[in-house]
């Protein structure tokens, strides 16, 4: 065989050897890329699942403050039947509770940083604490029974999980009280 159909031959096996070498990279990159993607979306999706739990959580912290209000007032506003109880704020905060404010809250109430540890089902991985505040906020006409009046109290829940992923809601509690 001429020498010259033997190098033809060698530079044809180069040529094609570059060539699968490239599409290998751009498969490889391809591959990196829809991972990442792939992996982004699962821990999205991760962390949005756990804020839904805590949320649910939140529902059942809201339904035990509720639980205590009923329990506490005799149709009278609470800031005479729930003075001393730890999940009430008599004085209302300036602004929404923060992450310091809950931490704080938690670990060693004050008097301006208050909130009560809501007792949870058992079955429920989530702790929540909650407190209510007078919102200032009265209606005359607000509860359709003759001789009440309606005062408005905010009820904030915060609820964490292990994973430090957590929750705050808020709910508007509308109390009819005796005028």
């Amino acid at each position: 065989m001429p020498r010259s159909a033997i190098s033809g031959i060698s530079r044809q096996n180069g040529s094609a050897l570059l060539f699968a070498l490239a599409a290998l990279i751009i498969i490889f990159l391809g591959t990196l890329f829809t991972l990442r993607g792939a992996l982004t979306d699962a821990g999205l999706t991760n962390r949005f699942s756990e804020r839904q739990k805590d949320v649910q959580a939140s529902d059942l912290g809201l339904q035990w403050v509720v639980n205590q209000i009923e329990t506490t007032t005799n149709e009278q506003p609470l800031e005479i039947s729930a003075v001393g109880k730890s999940w009430y704020l008599g004085t209302a905060l300036t602004a929404p509770p923060n992450a310091a404010y809950w931490t704080t809250c938690e670990s060693n109430s004050t008097s301006t940083d208050t909130c009560a540890q809501v007792s949870m089902p058992s079955s429920v991985p989530e702790v929540a604490y909650a407190f209510v505040q007078p919102t200032g906020r009265t209606d005359p006409y607000g509860c359709n029974t003759q001789g009440l009046d309606a005062i408005y109290y905010d009820v904030w829940v915060h609820t964490v999980v292990a994973s430090s992923v957590s929750a705050d809601t808020e709910s508007l509690y509308k109390l009819c009280v005796l005028q």
